[in-house]
């Protein structure tokens, strides 16, 4: 059987067991959450990693899909991780956690379609490089808004200072701490 047929076979199965890895990921305290909760209104961040999955191991399969559907799935998953408490590698290494389901799930009934199977762990390491570009975008998107924020606040303090400066009567704040 071809690898792609194979994939496709398990597709659901192995997009499930992803998502629970990526779910242990998170802190314990919100598994239980993560795992429950379907609703994408409720639990945006469960369902954006569910839809990302899927799509994810159809890229790998190698169907035929619209290379922006595979971009903006991974994005919308790599901007979730972008804005929380991982570090990169924790951020985007939770894509190579494909790759020991794959072995484990598909390699024994690859038989001799060897390289079908490297092909296909080339497209995640090819979706991780990826994932790592999105990321690193998101995070400095997300500093320049912290720095923007910073500059808005320190431009409002000093207004905020001129304009008490400029109604204080003389003298009023010279005799600060006298009795």
């Amino acid at each position: 059987m071809q690898t792609a047929k194979l994939l496709a076979n398990l597709k659901d199965s192995l997009a499930e067991q992803w998502t629970l890895a990526v779910f242990a990921s998170y802190p314990e305290k919100s598994l239980p959450f993560l795992k429950t909760q379907r609703d994408p209104f409720t639990n945006p961040v469960a369902s954006m990693i569910r839809e990302a999955a899927g799509t994810l191991f159809e890229a790998i399969a190698g169907e035929d899909l619209d290379v922006e559907k595979v971009k903006t799935s991974l994005e919308r998953f790599v901007k979730i991780r972008a804005v929380q408490e991982f570090t990169p590698s924790q951020a985007v290494g939770v894509i190579y956690l494909l790759k020991p389901l794959l072995r484990k799930e598909l390699l024994p009934s690859m038989g001799s379609d060897l390289a079908g199977y490297l092909e296909m762990e080339s497209r995640v390491d090819t979706l991780a490089l990826l994932a790592f570009d999105m990321y690193m975008t998101d995070k400095e998107r997300v500093a320049e808004i912290r720095v923007t924020e910073i500059r808005n606040q320190y431009a409002q303090l000093k207004r905020w200072a001129q304009h008490l400066n400029a109604q204080a009567p003389l003298g009023e704040f010279a005799g600060c701490g006298q009795s």
